[in-house]
């Protein structure tokens, strides 16, 4: 579960894999599908293990059991389109979603079991 910056969006994840939206009022506004890293794996082979928004709360990171991490656009109006903008596949690692680089910061077999930000995306 994660509030947006602006406290205007609430995400929750489901077990089956689904992220919900939810507006300041505690109404499901949107709901999104995420997806394996690997479509030969299927929907079953992962779980979510942490979700963040950006400081400026059009994106939503999405860290997986499968070792990779989307970040999605989800658009700062309710109705926007949502599209995946950046995938990182890694362990744990530091992403830079303006250059769309990353680095090792931690190298382990161990998945992603936490997402935070800092600064600007």
């Amino acid at each position: 579960m994660a509030w947006s910056q602006n406290n205007a969006k609430f995400a929750v994840c489901t077990v089956d894999r689904v992220v919900l939206l939810y507006n300041e009022h505690g109404e499901r506004r949107e709901k999104s599908s995420t997806k394996p890293a690997d479509v030969k794996y299927g929907r079953k082979s992962y779980m979510v293990k942490g979700v963040a928004f950006s400081p400026d709360s059009t994106k939503i990171a999405i860290g997986q059991t499968d070792n990779i991490i989307y970040v999605n656009k989800i658009g700062e109006d309710w109705g926007d389109k949502k599209v995946i903008c950046n995938k990182f596949i890694q362990m744990v690692r530091l992403a830079n979603t303006k250059t769309n680089k990353s680095s090792t910061i931690y190298g382990t077999d161990s998945y992603v079991v936490s997402l935070t930000t800092m600064g600007s995306w």
